[in-house]
C-alpha cells in the first residue's frame, strides 16, 4: 500500500515538473496574449500539483491539510485562466485585461480566503478524514466548495463554448488546431470528473493535475507542430483598430483572417461577406489586388476608387507572413489614402505648368522685343535723325524769314513724329496683350466693323477703296476693343495689298462646331501658299515695297484672337486677280 502511495507523491512531483518544462515551452511565445494565459494555467497547476505531493509526502493529517490548503492558490485561478486563454484566442482582445481578470478572480479570492479558515465555519470541507492504512485524505466537502465548482464549471464551458465558436467563425485552416484544443480542454474536465463522482482507479486521487499538464503539453507540441498562433496573433500586433489606414490578414489559402473598420470603410464592404471568405470572391471587382496578391514578393499597387466624393487614390502594400519555420503562412495587406498627396501632386504639375506657359511667354515677348528692335532700330535713328536735323534747319530758316520752305520740313516733322508714334504704339500693343486680362461679352459687330473703319478713313479715301457687307453680323463673346484693332489690321492690309482700286467683302457666318467665323476678301496678288505660314510672325512683310509698315498688325491680330479662346487664318491661291480671305474665329454668345 505505501508503494502505492508513494507512486501517488511521484505522480505529482512529475507533474510539477512537466508543467514546468511546458511553460519554459512557451515561454519563447509569451508575446502573444493566447500564450501568457496558457503558460498562467501551467503555473498553477505547477502550484497545486506541488502542495499536492506535499500531501502525499507526510503521513499527519494537520500538515496534510496545510499542504491542501496551499494548493488552492493554483486551483482557484485556474478556471478563469482558462477562460481569458480561449477569449484571447477568440480574438476578444477588448475584454482581456488585468482588471477583468481581477474581477472575475473575486469568487477565487473569496475561496482561497475560506480554505483557509475552514476550520471555523466548515463551508469548504465539513469533515476530513483519513483511513487507517491510507496516505490519501477524503473530503467531505461543505455548500461554498459547490458553488466554486459550478463557478468553475461555468467558466470552463464559456471556454469550450468559445472554441467552439472560433471553429465555426475561422476558417478551415484553423479548424484542426481549434479541434486539438477543445480536445485538450476536455481532458482535465473529464479527470476531475472522475475524481469527484468516485469512479476513480485511485481512490481519493485527484487526476486534475496531470490532466491539465497533459492539456498543455498537447497545445504546446501543436504549437510547434501545427504552427498555432501563427497568423492571427502576429497581424494582430500589427492592427489597430483606429487606423485610417486599411489592414487585412489573408492565409495561405487566400481566406481572409482579419481586417479592420477602416477596410469596410474604404471599399464599402458587407461585413458579413468578409471574414474568412476568398479573398478573390471579394475584391473581384479589383483585378489589380487580385493579381498582386498572387505574388510571392512583397509589392505595391497604386488603387484608384470611385465614389460620391469623387476618386479617391490609395497605396496597397502587400507584405508575406512567415511562420516560426520561416514557412509562408499568409499576407498582410495594409491600404493607406494617398489622395491629399495625389491631389497636391496634381495642382503643382498644373501649377508648373501655367509657370512653363508664362516663362515660355516671357521668353517671346523677349524675342519679340529684340526683333522688334533690330527691325525698327534703323527706321527710329533715320526717323529721329530727321527730326533733328530739320529742327536746326529751321532755325536757320527762321532767321532768313523762308515761311515757304518752313512748311515744307513742318510737315516732313509731323510725318515722320506720326510713324514714330505708331511704331510705339504697336510696341506698347505687343507688350500688353499677353498679360492683360479682360472681361468678354456679347458684342455688337457691327458696331465695332464701324469703328475700327473710321479708323482708316483716310486711307479708304487714299486708295479709293470699295468696302461691301455681304451677311447679317453674328453675335460673338469677345472684348470689343481687340477686335477693333483685329478689323482695323484686316481692313488696312486688304486696302494696301487688295489691288487697284481695292474691292473688299466682309461677312461672317456660323460653323458646324457652334463658333463664327468672320472674313474680309479682296482681289489682288494674294499670297503663296508656302509663303502664307509666315504671314502671322512678327515683324513679317511679304511685300515691303507696296505699304510702309513693321509687321506687327497681323501678329498682334492672332495674340488678341487666340486670347479670347479664337483663331486667326488665310486662305489664299497666291495667283493674281484672285485675292486673299484673311478670318479670325470667336466663340458664339
Amino acid at each position: 500500500m505505501l508503494d502505492i502511495l508513494s507512486t501517488n507523491g511521484i505522480i505529482q512531483f512529475v507533474t510539477t515538473i512537466a508543467a514546468l518544462l511546458v511553460v519554459s515551452m512557451l515561454w519563447k511565445n509569451r508575446s502573444l496574449v493566447e500564450v501568457r494565459y496558457l503558460i498562467l494555467i501551467e503555473i498553477n497547476v505547477a502550484v497545486w500539483a506541488f502542495a499536492y505531493a506535499c500531501e502525499f509526502s507526510t503521513p499527519v493529517l494537520e500538515t496534510k491539510i496545510f499542504w491542501s490548503q496551499l494548493s488552492y492558490f493554483g486551483i482557484a485561478f485556474l478556471p478563469v485562466s482558462f477562460f481569458f486563454f480561449t477569449q484571447a484566442y477568440n480574438q476578444k482582445h477588448q475584454f482581456v485585461s488585468t482588471i477583468n481578470y481581477l474581477l472575475l478572480s473575486i469568487l477565487s479570492f473569496v475561496t482561497i480566503a475560506l480554505v483557509l479558515t475552514n476550520q471555523q465555519h466548515h463551508w469548504v470541507w465539513k469533515k476530513i478524514s483519513l483511513p487507517e492504512n491510507s496516505n490519501i485524505m477524503f473530503y467531505e466537502h461543505g455548500p461554498w466548495f459547490w458553488i466554486f465548482y459550478g463557478y468553475t464549471f461555468l467558466l470552463i464551458a464559456l471556454g469550450l463554448l468559445n472554441l467552439i465558436r472560433a471553429y465555426f467563425r475561422f476558417s478551415r485552416y484553423y479548424r484542426a488546431q481549434i479541434s486539438i484544443l477543445i480536445i485538450a480542454s476536455v481532458i482535465p474536465v473529464i479527470g476531475n470528473l472522475v475524481y469527484i463522482t468516485n469512479l476513480n482507479p485511485i481512490p481519493g486521487f485527484d487526476w486534475t493535475t496531470a490532466c491539465f499538464v497533459l492539456t498543455g503539453l498537447i497545445i504546446a507540441i501543436g504549437i510547434y507542430q501545427h504552427r498555432m498562433f501563427d497568423i492571427i496573433p502576429l497581424a494582430t500586433q500589427k492592427l489597430i483598430k483606429e487606423l485610417k489606414d486599411g489592414v487585412i490578414v489573408v492565409n495561405k489559402q487566400w481566406e481572409i483572417e482579419q481586417y479592420n473598420p477602416a477596410t469596410i470603410s474604404i471599399f464599402n464592404l458587407d461585413e458579413t461577406k468578409l471574414k474568412n471568405h476568398s479573398f478573390q470572391e471579394v475584391f473581384k471587382e479589383h483585378k489589380s489586388l487580385i493579381s498582386c496578391i498572387e505574388k510571392e514578393q512583397e509589392n505595391t499597387i497604386e488603387l484608384h476608387l470611385k465614389g460620391n466624393a469623387g476618386t479617391k487614390y490609395y497605396m496597397v502594400k502587400m507584405s508575406p507572413l512567415f511562420d516560426n519555420n520561416k514557412q509562408p503562412s499568409g499576407k498582410l495587406i495594409i491600404i493607406t489614402d494617398v489622395t491629399s498627396i495625389r491631389k497636391s501632386e496634381v495642382h503643382l504639375k498644373n501649377r508648373n505648368h501655367q509657370l512653363l506657359k508664362e516663362i515660355e511667354r516671357n521668353e517671346k515677348l523677349i524675342e519679340d522685343l529684340d526683333s522688334f528692335a533690330h527691325t525698327v532700330a534703323h527706321d527710329l535713328k533715320n526717323l529721329l535723325g530727321g527730326i533733328y536735323s530739320s529742327s536746326e534747319i529751321l532755325v536757320d530758316l527762321q532767321e532768313e524769314g523762308d515761311k515757304e520752305t518752313i512748311r515744307e520740313i513742318a510737315k516732313l516733322l509731323k510725318n515722320s513724329a506720326s510713324q514714330t508714334i505708331k511704331i510705339t504704339d504697336e510696341l506698347m500693343r505687343l507688350a500688353t496683350t499677353s498679360y492683360t486680362d479682360v472681361q468678354k461679352n456679347e458684342v455688337d459687330m457691327q458696331l465695332i466693323f464701324d469703328d475700327a473703319k473710321a479708323q482708316v478713313t483716310n486711307l479708304i479715301k487714299e486708295y479709293g477703296a470699295q468696302i461691301e457687307i455681304e451677311t447679317d453680323w453674328v453675335p460673338v463673346v469677345a472684348y470689343g476693343p481687340w477686335i477693333i484693332e483685329v478689323w482695323t489690321n484686316f481692313i488696312s492690309n486688304a486696302i494696301k495689298y487688295g489691288g487697284t482700286p481695292p474691292k473688299i467683302t466682309v461677312g461672317s457666318h456660323k460653323l458646324d462646331n457652334g463658333k463664327v467665323k468672320f472674313w474680309i476678301r479682296d482681289k489682288g496678288d494674294g499670297i503663296l501658299p508656302e509663303k502664307q505660314p509666315e504671314l502671322f510672325k512678327k515683324h513679317t512683310r511679304l511685300d515691303p515695297d507696296k505699304a510702309f509698315g513693321y509687321g506687327l498688325g497681323l501678329s498682334i491680330a492672332k495674340r488678341v484672337v487666340e486670347k479670347m479662346d479664337g483663331t486667326v487664318g488665310v486662305k489664299s491661291t497666291g495667283k493674281k486677280g484672285e485675292g486673299a480671305e484673311f478670318f479670325f474665329i470667336l466663340p458664339a454668345e
